[in-house]
């Protein structure tokens, strides 16, 4: 079903103009904000409170379960249910849910245990809010401009995690790792405040009833089961989350424990990095159509960088390989997200893109808690560059097989299901 005209933004009008999609942008780029002071926090105080990179990675692992558990219903939640208020409901739980970590230091009650407690919970609701934020941007901005929309969302995110990084640095030492997290959680609260302000649907009017849940959830996986070019990018994008997901704790760890650099200067490395990001985004805003070889060199260029990284003690190199890998994964990013976006039709969008979701993220339970462990048994060094090897070797080998695909005619494979499909 196509976007009707009233939702979408001219194509001759540009988005820096669009109050709805400023709106939007400004919220998320508020919440990245408190995502990147809570990613740099985070670690600190576990490591600050236990001084083991094992805790660091249970405590990613507990995050991340809810999105493998609940990322397909959540497709079909968003395609089925009002995504705005799907984001709005997910923001104030997680305003409630950290604001409760500098309460606990307020009370005196013991930190880590509430860390543990609300792991589960905020994945929970960050699986329901991702769920729809990925499926609003083609209505909110129309499909002509995804690729310029994607780009400037990267940008502001990218800026978040400039500030956000160095923020974070002044914040610990001030106020503690518990009190920078309560920062995170008025972010979330901006968010939501923004989304009630947006005035333009999220999605399209549908003509019809929504389908039965498991007939959606059916319906997504038909859809990618058909789509040779679509399957294949999204495996790949799966096999490189997998490895690049602990890249965060591994670099805490690698810094502070391997090299003894202080929080500043981690802070420091992270705004870096998302200086490349933004150099990445503005880059792939030039791209009008996902290409498979910008996204696999994106990737290599961002792994070799993270492999020069992992073997040295200089501060200036290390500077200079961050902004790299920024540039290189942000381009590979964005250049994923544009071509999954313009191969999905709205109908189907919020559960294929949770699917590819889940597909990305179903394993990092398992590799944040395999990066814990490889942490404690080795280093933050060796743990890198294994990350960086693996993400050049799987490019390389995927780079030929998807042009190829890309090339070729897409075989016709119906979506919809009969109901002897769907019955049991």
């Amino acid at each position: 079903m196509s976007t009707p005209a009233s939702t979408a933004t001219p194509v001759d009008r540009t988005l820096l103009r669009d109050r709805d999609f400023l709106l939007f942008a400004g919220g998320q780029g508020a919440s990245t904000l408190g995502d990147a002071l809570s990613k740099t926090a985070l670690p600190l105080l576990v490591l600050a409170l236990t001084g083991s990179g094992l805790h660091m990675g249970v405590i990613a692992m507990l995050s991340a379960l809810p999105m493998v558990v609940l990322g397909l219903p959540a497709g079909a939640w968003a395609d089925r249910f009002d995504r705005r208020r799907m984001m709005l409901w997910s923001d104030v739980g997680r305003t409630l849910l950290v604001g409760a970590v500098p309460l606990a230091v307020v009370l005196g009650v013991p930190v880590l245990p509430v860390l543990y407690a609300i792991a589960v919970p905020v994945g929970v609701l960050y699986a329901v809010f991702e769920a729809a934020c990925l499926s609003c941007v083609p209505s909110l901005v129309g499909r002509d401009r995804l690729g310029e929309a994607n780009s400037l969302l990267s940008i502001g995110n990218a800026l978040g995690y400039i500030a956000g990084p160095a923020l974070a640095g002044v914040l610990v030492t001030g106020i503690g790792g518990a009190g920078t997290l309560g920062v995170d959680a008025l972010t979330f609260a901006v968010s939501a405040a923004t989304l009630m302000l947006i005035r333009r649907p999220l999605q399209t009017v549908r003509e019809h009833a929504p389908a039965p849940m498991r007939r959606q959830v059916l319906e997504g996986f038909r859809f990618i089961a058909g789509h040779r070019l679509l399957r294949a990018a999204l495996l790949y994008w799966a096999a490189v989350t997998f490895f690049t997901s602990p890249i965060i704790i591994c670099a805490t760890y690698f810094i502070r424990e391997d090299l003894g650099w202080s929080p500043g200067v981690l802070g420091t490395i992270i705004a870096v990095y998302a200086v490349g990001a933004i150099l990445g985004a503005v880059l792939a805003s030039r791209i009008k159509e996902g290409s498979v070889a910008v996204m696999c060199a994106g990737t290599v260029l961002g792994s070799v960088a993270l492999l020069v990284l992992s073997g040295t003690e200089s501060l200036p190199l290390a500077l200079g390989v961050v902004l790299i890998a920024g540039g290189g994964e942000s381009l590979s990013a964005i250049v994923y997200s544009t071509l999954r976006a313009r191969l999905i039709p709205d109908e189907l969008l919020g559960r294929v893109t949770t699917t590819a979701q889940v597909a990305a993220f179903s394993l990092k339970p398992l590799s944040v808690l395999v990066a814990g462990i490889a942490l404690e048994a080795t280093s933050g060094s060796v743990t890198l560059a294994v990350i960086g090897l693996s993400c050049i070797a799987i490019s390389i080998a995927f780079a030929g097989f998807g042009r190829r695909l890309s090339a070729a005619p897409e075989a016709a494979f119906p979506v919809t299901l009969t109901p002897e499909e769907v019955a049991p």
